[in-house]
């Protein structure tokens, strides 16, 4: 199974062919989950060889033993790949070669090819009679159908395919022209000389599409020369059987698809249509591998059911006598259960070959997977250089800070220092002022002559030789004043300058609780610096073996 390159996008959706004014349904709440993707298809191969031999291919493919094949195909420049949810009611048949509806189905019998016969094909019946103009005659002839776990059986008339991985068109006008006259045999001139078309309806069985996409090109864009006819031959018999068409890369293509489409999101699309006069005729279409990120983890593969139904419009003029129709030949083929297993026609060792021309896509999808891991990986290693250059940016400016507290720290204790030398000093004469107040004097000397120098200089209380108290005291004594209890005096002047002491005392223990309240944070600051230090150690240990496990990655 090839998987292609896929990168998710964001690009605006252009208006279809039809329709260049944005509709209502832009706001339909399906329009939010609209998502457009990029990937590469697959392309016919540019190969001068083309333009003088026919590209021939063998089906099925597994069983061309002698390479009789000359198709070769390559991978295209990446293609946006637009989402219609919520925008499908923009696109017709007829202007853009295809149609999403909405048609639920309660049928769930996808094994049984009776039932499908008996009872979903009715429903397509009435299906298209509704969404289709000019139904007047429906005959259904093939289908293909894909379920899990399927065997590799195949069904006349109701084929078990893998996913057509492949741009192509499912046939061109001589393949539909020998179609239409094999299955309506005398009826096929008066078809013709109406309009006759092949429409495909495609739709999802039992879950939605999480792993591989249907994209369909925009017909109305298709220009002459884009779809070259290839023959294609039976292996078993190397006869040729019908035709396809195949595209080259050219930039330019429209491509859509439907993300997450659902049982009841049906596809219509046209293989071919005999109307000249409308802008799409057929289309391109193929599978494509989403990208790996938007796969759900565990998602079941795609299961689909696609059913090919020829659609004729009568002529003007007198209709057929008979307009009763008969059974359709897929119907047929479906009741009879006409089961032929894969061992009947070719060895285990052929089936073995289904997917070989695919090898080449399997390596290089294996190599764009390991290619996707190493630029994640150089992401994830980018991203923890630059977390740790500025981590590495902020310890050197940390460890600056560090420095600088370690400075301010020693200066703070400096300073603290200086202040237990003073608060030692002033608890000392402290002691000394209380020891004082123990012993009150038991008498003042009196100084009935005493004069002043000045009225402005206060008398000088005379405490024995020991303390002149004045003006500095905070008192002031008026000409002749003579105190009554001087010791009373000296005591209140003792107990004012020691309640003063211990204040300063008490403001100096503050400081100094808080200078060192304030080093012992930036002390634990300077600790958590060195804790972030280490751990960006760590991130580079981390980023080395990053760059180890790139290194190794590359050189497998």
């Amino acid at each position: 199974m090839a998987t292609k390159s896929a990168i998710a996008s964001s690009t605006v959706v252009p208006v279809p062919t039809q329709q260049r004014a944005v509709s209502g349904n832009a706001y339909d709440p399906e329009h939010a989950r609209r998502k457009d993707i990029k990937v590469r298809l697959q392309y016919l191969k540019d190969d001068p060889i083309y333009r003088s031999v026919k590209p021939i291919q063998i089906t099925p493919n597994f069983a061309d033993k002698e390479k009789r094949t000359n198709v070769k195909l390559e991978s295209g420049e990446p293609e946006t790949i637009m989402d219609v949810r919520g925008l499908h009611e923009r696109f017709t048949l007829d202007q853009n070669g295809f149609a999403y509806v909405k048609a639920p189905t309660k049928f769930e019998h996808w094994s049984s090819q009776p039932r499908i016969a008996e009872e979903y094909l009715p429903e397509l019946e009435s299906l298209l009679k509704h969404e289709v103009d000019g139904c007047d005659e429906i005959y259904f002839y093939d289908a293909r159908i894909r379920q899990a776990g399927d065997d590799g059986v195949r069904v006349s008339g109701l084929s078990y395919n893998p996913f057509a991985r492949q741009v192509h068109a499912d046939n061109t006008e001589r393949s539909v022209l020998e179609k239409i006259h094999n299955l309506t045999e005398i009826k096929a001139d008066y078809y013709l000389s109406g309009r006759a078309r092949i429409i495909n309806i495609w739709r999802p069985i039992k879950h939605p599409v999480y792993d591989c996409g249907l994209a369909i090109a925009d017909g109305g864009l298709l220009k002459e020369g884009d779809i070259i006819e290839c023959d294609r031959h039976k292996a078993e018999t190397g006869k040729y059987w019908d035709t396809m068409g195949v595209a080259k890369y050219k930039p330019g293509y429209c491509w859509y698809y439907c993300s997450e489409q659902a049982e009841e999101d049906v596809l219509l699309f046209k293989n071919f249509d005999t109307a000249i006069n409308v802008p799409a005729r057929t289309v391109l279409h193929t599978a494509f591998d989403l990208p790996p990120e938007d796969v759900p983890p565990g998602a079941p593969t795609r299961e689909s059911i696609e059913v090919r139904a020829l659609i004729f419009t009568y002529p003007a003029g007198p209709k057929p006598l008979s307009s009763a129709q008969s059974e359709h030949p897929l119907a047929v083929q479906l009741k009879a259960s006409d089961l032929r297993h894969v061992d009947d026609e070719q060895s285990i060792t052929d089936r073995l070959r289904t997917d070989i021309d695919e090898a080449d896509e399997v390596k290089d999808a294996v190599l764009l997977l390991r290619r996707q891991e190493i630029r994640r990986l150089e992401r994830v290693r980018d991203a923890l250089i630059r977390e740790r250059d500025g981590l590495q940016s902020e310890l050197r400016k940390a460890s600056t800070e560090r420095d600088l507290f370690k400075m301010e720290l020693a200066s703070a204790q400096g300073q603290l220092r200086i202040q237990a030398g003073r608060i030692s000093l002033l608890e000392s004469e402290t002691r000394d002022l209380q020891r004082q107040l123990q012993f009150p004097r038991a008498e003042l000397h009196e100084q009935p002559e005493q004069t002043l120098e000045s009225e402005d200089s206060p008398p000088s209380i005379s405490t024995g030789g020991v303390r002149t108290y004045g003006e500095e005291d905070g008192l002031r004594f008026q000409p002749g004043y003579r105190p009554e209890n001087a010791n009373a005096i000296e005591k209140e002047l003792l107990t004012q300058r020691i309640e003063r002491q211990d204040q300063e005392v008490q403001k100096l223990k503050n400081n100094s609780v808080s200078s060192a309240a304030e080093t012992a944070s930036k002390a634990w600051q300077a600790s958590v610096d060195e804790a972030v230090r280490r751990e960006r150690e760590k991130d580079a240990v981390l980023i080395k073996t990053l760059q180890d496990e790139i290194k190794s990655l590359r050189a497998a």
